[in-house]
Formats: structure tokens, C-alpha cells, sequence
């Protein structure tokens, strides 16, 4: 009672350090879309199919684009130990037409229903030659069911849509390898006639399966898993690091602010603090109630914060690759309210440290 009647008391005092926690969760909500828009936009074509790994040549460093096997490999790969599936992937970074107009694809090529192969949210995975289905960003475009998408002079019709299944922060079409090939040849004439090169192997391996035997197995190659493949495409890791550590930072500055202003209310009711404790009132009492205004002021800040950061959310403009997950909510919550307290949790020993004989007169 004692806590919350001083809140009501110090109406102002307590809205600025809400507001302050406020803007840090809006800061650090807005950098947690910004991190997960980049790494889902980037990943979704590895990450959410059904391989549980891929396998490249040993000179792509994990790269789907750089890599470059001969499409035999597929048969050597599948008969290696711990594989229970294997399929081929070709990817095609390129400009294609829409409905609307050009669109920028990664077109992947796979065998439908096999390794590597997404979940359709709408329609179909492609069946037949000239056959697609597109990731649903590509709605925005224009694209509807029976759509023609082209690439070059190579047209395929949408028979359904995929979801998170984006590739380098773009859209991507899902086809067979046929009318992948096609699509490559049409765009990339230099490699006309190479009708035996796929970029990768997608793999579904058993749950003890060793990465190190099956590329043992096959000459020349390496195998990633499919988290190890999303990691592996050029900027994703160095991005992830990079935010998650300005988001850390200034969660840390959260406690700090708070660990300061319960430092400096402390200070201020020192006096107070030691009537109380005159009057009976324990070291851990008053603890207890600091700790419940921190609590009380984090979680406020928490809310305060995702409710603007959702505004926000509403004028930030579509080419921002933001996503705002409620997981990544729910783990900024915890960090706020845990830095909250353990900041405050630093006035503790400036309470312990407070003689009830200063009510009386006494020396502090």
C-alpha cells in the first residue's frame, strides 16, 4: 500500500521514468522488427521448407547462387548414410513480369513435394511444367491465382502461394527444375545448354544422421543444415549480430535509467525511509515496495511502448523490411522488467544502509 500510495502521490515523477522506459522499449521494438524483418525476409526459402539440410559444392561457402554441382550428385547424396531424402535445387536471383509490371524473384527450382519444397497457404505447389507457386508478398504485385509470371521469354502459371518463404529479402516463385533451367537459359544465356547443373542438394537426413559422413560421401561437396544455410547467406549473420547487440545495449541502459532514478528517489527520502524503519517498518519492506514501483513503472513503459511501436508500424513504408513478431515482444518484456528490477535492486543497499535515529535527530 505504502508503494502504490506514493505513485499516486508522485503522479509526475513517476510519469517521467515511464515515459523514459517507454521510448527505450519503442526504440528496441521498432530494432527487434527491424532484425526480424531482415532475417526472415532473408531466410524463409531455407529455413521453412521441408530439408533439414543442403548440400554444395565445397568451394560455396554455403551459398545457394555460388554453388554448382552436377545434377548426378542428387542419386550420391540420397545413398549416402543418415539421408532419407534428397532432391535437386536450382536458384535464380533475377527481374521478372507480373501483372502490374517487373517484380524482382528468386526463382527456385525443386521437385514439388520433395526435399526443399515449401507449404502451400493457397492453391498448389506446381505439378506441371510451366507451373508455379509464389510467395504471398507477391499479392502486392498484382499476383493473384492464374496469374502469368515471366522471366525473360519463359512465362509459368500461379497455381498457389507460399508464406515466409522469401529469399535475400526477395519474393520467390517455386517451379520444377524443367522450367527453372528455362527461366535461367532465357535470363542467363551463358549458361544455355548446362541442362546437368543444379546450385544444391536438399536433404531430409535422420536424427542422427552426421553431416560429415554424407559429404564424406559425395566428392567435393559440404553440408549445412538448413539453419546453417540461412545463416550462411551473405549479410545475415553480421546483421543479426550487429542489431541484437544495440538491442541488448539499450536494454542495459533501461536498468540504468531505472537503477539511477531509484538511486536519487532513495536520496531524496532518506528522512522518510527512516521514520519508517523507526517506526518498525523492516529493511526488506521497503525494499519490497521499491522493487514493486519498478515493477509497476517497467511494465507500464512495456505497454506504453508496444502500443506506439504498433502505430508506428502503420506508416512505416512497405519497402522497410520490418516484422513485428509477438515473440520477440513477449522476450523484450522479460528483458525490460528483469533490467527494472535489478536496477532498482541497487537502492537496496542505500536502504539497509539508512539509520532509523536520523527521524530522531540522529546522524545518517
Amino acid at each position: 500500500m505504502l508503494a502504490l500510495n506514493e505513485i499516486r502521490r508522485g503522479k509526475g515523477r513517476f510519469a517521467a521514468i515511464v515515459s523514459a522506459l517507454s521510448l527505450i522499449v519503442f526504440l528496441v521494438l521498432v530494432l527487434g522488427a527491424l532484425a526480424d524483418g531482415l532475417f526472415f525476409g532473408a531466410t524463409g526459402a531455407v529455413r521453412n521448407t521441408s530439408a533439414t539440410g543442403y548440400v554444395f559444392a565445397s568451394d560455396a561457402e554455403g551459398s545457394l547462387v555460388r554453388s554448382r554441382l552436377p545434377v548426378s550428385d542428387v542419386e550420391k547424396v540420397a545413398a549416402a548414410p543418415g539421408v532419407e531424402q534428397a532432391g535437386p535445387v536450382g536458384v535464380l536471383l533475377t527481374g521478372g513480369v507480373g501483372p502490374d509490371g517487373p517484380i524482382d524473384l528468386a526463382v527456385f527450382g525443386i521437385d514439388p513435394g520433395g526435399p526443399g519444397s515449401p507449404t502451400a497457404v493457397e492453391g498448389t505447389l506446381p505439378t506441371e511444367p510451366g507451373t508455379a507457386a509464389v510467395d504471398v508478398a507477391l499479392r502486392d504485385a498484382g499476383v493473384t491465382l492464374g496469374s502469368e509470371v515471366s522471366v525473360g521469354d519463359v512465362s509459368a502459371t500461379v497455381v498457389g502461394f507460399t508464406a515466409d518463404s522469401e529469399y535475400q529479402l526477395q519474393p520467390t516463385l517455386w517451379t520444377g527444375v524443367e522450367t527453372w533451367r528455362s527461366m535461367r537459359d532465357a535470363v542467363r544465356p551463358e549458361l544455355r545448354g548446362q541442362t546437368d547443373v543444379i546450385n544444391s542438394v536438399a536433404i531430409v537426413t535422420a536424427p542422427d544422421a552426421d553431416l560429415g559422413a554424407i559429404a564424406a560421401a559425395v566428392p567435393d561437396t559440404t553440408v549445412l543444415t538448413a539453419a546453417e544455410t540461412g545463416l550462411a547467406i551473405p549479410g545475415v549473420e553480421q546483421q543479426s549480430s550487429t542489431l541484437n547487440s544495440i538491442i541488448y545495449t539499450t536494454l542495459a541502459v533501461a536498468g540504468l535509467v531505472v537503477a539511477l532514478f531509484f538511486a536519487l528517489l532513495v536520496l531524496e527520502k532518506r528522512e522518510l525511509f527512516a521514520a519508517l524503519k523507526a517506526l518498525g517498518a523492516s529493511t526488506g519492506r521497503l525494499g519490497r515496495g521499491v522493487i514493486l514501483q519498478a515493477l509497476i513503472a517497467s511494465a507500464l513503459g512495456v505497454v506504453i511502448g508496444a502500443v506506439v511501436a504498433r502505430l508506428f508500424d502503420l506508416v512505416i513504408p512497405p519497402e522497410v523490411p520490418t516484422l513485428f513478431r509477438t515473440e520477440t515482444l513477449l522476450t523484450i518484456a522479460v528483458f525490460t522488467l528483469v533490467a527494472g528490477v535489478v536496477g532498482a535492486m541497487f537502492s537496496l543497499r542505500r536502504i539497509a544502509k539508512i539509520d532509523p535515529a536520523t527521524a530522531i535527530g540522529g546522524a545518517l
